[in-house]
């Protein structure tokens, strides 16, 4: 009786252990004062590494205090990074390297994915502001209205726009980057998802084809490449649901206000390729 009542006890404690979320590293970011789901990542990750305990963030998950403030500075330290308590992108691809070490793993999914992070050029656009802790479910897709992609850069890159998206795709398939995945572009406008009002920019990642919309200007076989290498990938590494990978004119009101993309845009070719 004895062996058997050790071997029931030692039992559920295996079937917990295998079922245990995996710990990962959230979205860079975070600052003193965020609160949210993302936060309450990064803390799990932190008390993985030993940096905080289980107790210090269990009366208030999802708030980044001083507590976990002083934690990331000291994880910082560690890792010979600018101590600055700031959860950017430096901090996080350390935050990465050091769960894998642990068996945490990084944001890839558990399931290999296909699709990598093409090659982008970094142009960066200062016409962004912060998602105020939403997360990223939606894709839109615009044409740019011109067939000029050094002009539609330039136009995105301009302050005085007060417009942007987080990438560009040019007519040679080359893929630009101006705004950060984490931060929030200036691409859809008032809009709505599936009829209810809300923060498109907010929850979105903004992608511009330069095309110049008149549906007559053939979208190039390198554009189509490189956008469903890029929307695959945003789509695995955000879980992004296929029917939110959506047009502006999907999203824009009222409606009619928008036309991209382009009649012309081929979206069985694009489904097809990412699904």
């Amino acid at each position: 009786m004895t062996t058997t009542t050790r071997t029931s006890a030692a039992a559920p404690r295996t079937a917990a252990a295998a079922t245990q979320p995996t710990v990962t590293a959230p979205a860079a970011g975070l600052k003193e004062g965020d609160k949210g789901p993302k936060v309450k990542q990064l803390q799990d990750a932190l008390v993985k590494l030993k940096y905080l305990t289980a107790a210090q963030v269990a009366s208030g998950p999802g708030i980044f205090g001083k507590q976990t403030e002083a934690a990331v500075k000291k994880f910082q330290t560690d890792q010979k990074l600018p101590t600055t308590g700031y959860y950017g992108e430096q901090t996080q691809a350390a935050l990465k390297k050091e769960l894998a070490k642990t068996g945490g793993t990084t944001q890839t999914p558990s399931t290999p994915g296909v699709f990598k992070k093409p090659p982008v050029v970094s142009a960066p656009s200062p016409n962004f502001d912060d998602r105020k802790g939403m997360d990223i479910d939606t894709i839109v897709i615009h044409h740019t209205a011109s067939n000029n992609g050094a002009a539609d850069l330039a136009h995105m890159k301009d302050p005085k726009a007060e417009v942007s998206a987080h990438y560009m795709v040019d007519r040679d398939g080359k893929i630009y980057q101006l705004v950060n995945d984490t931060k929030r572009a200036w691409h859809a406008g008032k809009g709505e998802l599936h009829g209810e009002p809300t923060d498109v920019n907010g929850r979105s990642i903004g992608i511009e084809i330069v095309n110049d919309g008149s549906g007559k200007t053939a979208f190039t076989e390198a554009q189509y490449k490189s956008l469903t290498q890029l929307v695959g990938f945003l789509k695995q590494e955000y879980k992004v649901p296929m029917d939110n990978i959506v047009g502006h004119k999907d999203v824009a009101v009222p409606k009619g206000r928008k036309s991209d993309p382009a009649a012309n845009f081929d979206w069985t070719r694009l489904r097809k390729g990412i699904s």
